[in-house]
């Protein structure tokens, strides 16, 4: 009888179809695993991890760092989207980022992801929070388009595919958040340390699952569209042009390492708006352990 493995993700976007496809392809199968991805949204991932809902979790790191350098059991134990691979999106009225001025932006939550690459992006065009815009809590990507289609928000950070989605509907692209954040860890693989180091196997079998998947997608671009484009979903085109981004740039890690630098990124950012202890060590290996990983390569 499989392992039954709980894997919590944020939204349905192109960083899940890794473990997508190796559902589809029965990759997890071939481990023994049995995998269910349960999409939850913006609500933090620090609890359902540590009460046991989710035993992983792909996600962003940042709560995870915070958990970590309180004294909790929360790890980083792979890479995912080791860049940012977001847009600002706005709606047709809004043609520049100056013209933000009084808006309303969309954002994950307060606590992680686009909020601060909001904040770095509009800065850098004398834009400030709180006096100078507002913003809003949508969640993920895709309930982020929603709110820009039904006007609830002015604006937000879209990834690939649904960053084109917009610009087909007639909205405006004003950026690439990498031209202001450079490096960042966006997206990784967490879990309770507590659960997996007693569950070592489990864990090695899902990366190696992951990995098997991560590489079976930059080999097959028509077969990894077609799956992308029925789990978004999203129209073939659009899914082939995301597969070439992820691919292209490198974003989605093949080797599913964790980038420090854009770790080391994340860190100070957590620090300089007090969601991390001035304290806490400036070397995220207190928050990685990266030997599950290892593991599964063979290493």
């Amino acid at each position: 009888m499989p392992d039954r493995l709980a894997v919590g993700l944020v939204s349905r976007t192109y960083f899940n179809v890794p473990l997508w496809i190796a559902q589809d392809q029965g990759f997890f199968a071939d481990e023994s695993l049995a995998v269910e991805g349960t999409i939850f949204g913006n609500a933090s991932q620090e609890p359902p991890l540590l009460d046991g809902t989710f035993q992983l979790y792909i996600g962003s790191p940042e709560v995870v760092m915070q958990n970590a350098a309180a004294g909790g059991p929360l790890r980083l134990i792979a890479g995912n989207c080791g860049r940012l691979v977001h847009f600002l999106i706005a709606r047709a009225p809004f043609r520049a980022i100056e013209d933000l001025r009084g808006a309303t932006v969309g954002i994950f939550n307060f606590k992680e992801g686009t909020f601060f690459h909001v904040k770095a992006m509009l800065a850098a065009h004398g834009l400030n929070y709180p006096g100078d815009y507002q913003v809003k809590e949508t969640g993920g990507v895709p309930p982020r388009h929603k709110a820009l289609l039904e006007g609830t928000i002015d604006a937000g950070l879209q990834s690939v595919p649904w960053s084109t989605v917009a610009e087909e509907a007639g909205m405006n692209n004003l950026g690439d958040a990498t031209d202001y954040v450079p490096d960042w860890q966006f997206v990784s693989v967490n879990t309770n340390e507590a659960w997996a180091s007693a569950n070592r196997d489990i864990v090695v079998r899902f990366l190696r699952a992951q990995q098997r998947a991560t590489d079976w997608l930059y080999g097959h671009r028509q077969e990894a569209s077609a799956i992308a484009a029925r789990e978004l979903p999203a129209p073939l085109a659009q899914a082939e042009q995301a597969w070439d981004f992820f691919t292209g740039s490198g974003a989605l890690a093949r080797d599913m390492a964790l980038n420090r630098k854009g770790l080391t990124a994340v860190m100070a950012t957590l620090r300089a708006t007090g969601l991390l202890p001035v304290g806490a060590p400036a070397d995220p290996d207190f928050c990685i352990n990266d030997g599950y990983l290892r593991e599964a390569r063979g290493g």
